[in-house]
């Protein structure tokens, strides 16, 4: 879904360096939950209250370690982000995005009660290009239920 070149070269030290900005800011808006099992990450979330004017609150990056999948961890993770996004921005929808080839996440995001708002092409940080699902809730509460 991403370039080669990107994947084989430069994601790993991008993602360090997005990673390593998040988790040292100190910014109100701006939810960080990792879960750790025995000394290593297994799966972490970020969301941004009040992120869009239009779309709301943004869950910019929900990851489950394919060995914990299927165990809820991913529902948690929802879970936790939409009880402080109730809190920080109730009055806000929330949205993220998926690339629309990764059907196991879309699925996901079905069973979770979001809607499909509408697929667009987004350069990725390898600078390919691909389509991506926005997906909305029109309440931060609506990942509660």
């Amino acid at each position: 879904m991403m370039t080669d070149e990107f994947l084989d070269h430069r994601a790993l030290a991008n993602r360090r360096e997005v990673w390593d900005q998040r988790l040292h800011a100190d910014e109100p808006g701006q939810l960080v939950s990792v879960v750790e099992q025995s000394g290593g990450v297994v799966g972490f979330i970020c969301a941004y209250a009040y992120y869009d004017p239009r779309w709301g609150s943004y869950i910019d990056n929900l990851h489950v370690s394919h060995e914990w999948q299927g165990y809820g961890l991913g529902r948690a993770l929802m879970r936790s982000a939409a009880i402080w996004l109730s809190d920080a921005a109730p009055d806000v929808g929330v949205y993220l995005w998926v690339m629309e080839a990764n059907a196991r996440a879309r699925a996901f995001y079905d069973h979770l009660g979001a809607i499909n708002a509408g697929t667009e092409v987004i350069e990725d940080p390898g600078g390919g290009r691909a389509p991506n699902c926005r997906y909305v809730w029109a309440d931060p509460r609506l990942l509660l239920s």
